[in-house]
């Protein structure tokens, strides 16, 4: 899949952060180039200012077997925690149903090391944000 066509799938899907309490204990949808409020709130009262939605499944863009991406997605939560994280569960999933992604959504990530964790799982790209923007599209 070229660059324009992955870039659209990736504004056509919604960024699913499960309810946890480190986000207020509710579920959010994150969209691409949108703000989230709601989460916002949830973030600050925890000392958060920034945020990034990762996976480590389909490297490269290309499907691969479930127990790949299990294996890949543990290594990533591993990561994770072993650098501080504390992530919360997560799905991606295609606005017309085609496909989703496991997820972790990470409270308190930089920017830099979001760009830097998709790069290290071979991801083409990443969700981040920051309290009162939107959800950017790394």
């Amino acid at each position: 899949m070229g660059d324009e066509p992955l870039r659209e799938a990736f504004r056509a899907t919604g960024y699913i952060v499960r309810a946890h309490p480190g986000v207020g204990d509710m579920k959010h949808v994150l969209r691409v180039d949108a703000p989230h409020p709601r989460l916002d709130a949830a973030l600050t009262a925890h000392g958060h200012t920034s945020w990034a939605f990762l996976t480590a499944w389909n490297p490269h863009a290309r499907a691969r077997s479930a127990r790949t991406n299990a294996r890949l997605q543990r290594g990533l939560r591993d990561l994770l925690e072993a650098s501080g994280h504390h992530p919360v569960s997560a799905v991606g999933v295609a606005d017309d149903r085609s496909w989703f992604e496991e997820s972790l959504f990470v409270p308190g990530m930089s920017r830099e090391e979001a760009l830097r964790m998709g790069g290290l799982f071979r991801q083409k790209a990443v969700l981040w944000g920051h309290v009162d923007g939107v959800a950017e599209l790394l």
